[in-house]
């Protein structure tokens, strides 16, 4: 007998109506657990989802549209720990590897002339307002601080005996 309830019970499974997408379906319907589990999962957090400008500079950008978006460089030079150019503007830094902009450099002079954003939102690294925008760090190295969003990470550096921040920088996070 309980085999023939079993059968019934899953091949009326198949006619029943298709069911209802979760969201689509009012709150007080569903059972409290379900709206509280359903509501959590529906919370968004206020952190910076990903990294893709520092200092209005899109990582990944071609060299020409740096030079289009930024002007020329008040100087290029060798980049001294990657076979690249580092094309130096008066507000950050950007590394040029392949013809692709590969990583972006604020220091806290350019910083604090110029001010620094990610993604548009502004950074205030002496007052430390990064853990509200973007959580708490993934890494926490000798050197400094790293936040990883996909593929993509930042890196905030800072003196070891101080706390100061000595820089910042934006790059793929696969290449280190």
């Amino acid at each position: 007998m309980n085999i023939f309830i079993l059968l019934i019970s899953l091949l009326t499974s198949y006619s029943a109506p298709a069911q209802q997408d979760v969201s689509s379906v009012d709150a007080p319907s569903r059972p409290a657990s379900v709206r509280l589990a359903f509501q959590y999962s529906q919370v968004e957090t206020s952190y910076i989802s990903s990294f893709d400008t520092l200092a209005g500079v899109r990582l990944f950008s071609t060299e020409g549209e740096l030079l289009e978006s930024q002007g020329m460089p008040v100087r290029i030079t060798q980049d001294p720990w990657q076979n690249c150019l580092e094309y130096q503007y008066d507000h950050m830094s950007a590394g040029i590897c392949g013809g692709y902009v590969l990583y972006v450099h604020v220091s806290p002079a350019q910083a604090q002339q110029y001010g620094v954003s990610l993604n548009g939102v502004r950074l205030d690294p002496v007052n430390n307002n990064l853990e509200k925008l973007l959580g708490a760090p993934d890494f926490r190295a000798e050197d400094g601080d790293v936040y990883m969003r996909g593929d993509t990470a930042l890196k905030v550096y800072r003196n070891s005996d101080t706390g100061e921040w000595l820089g910042i920088d934006l790059f793929d996070g696969n290449s280190s």
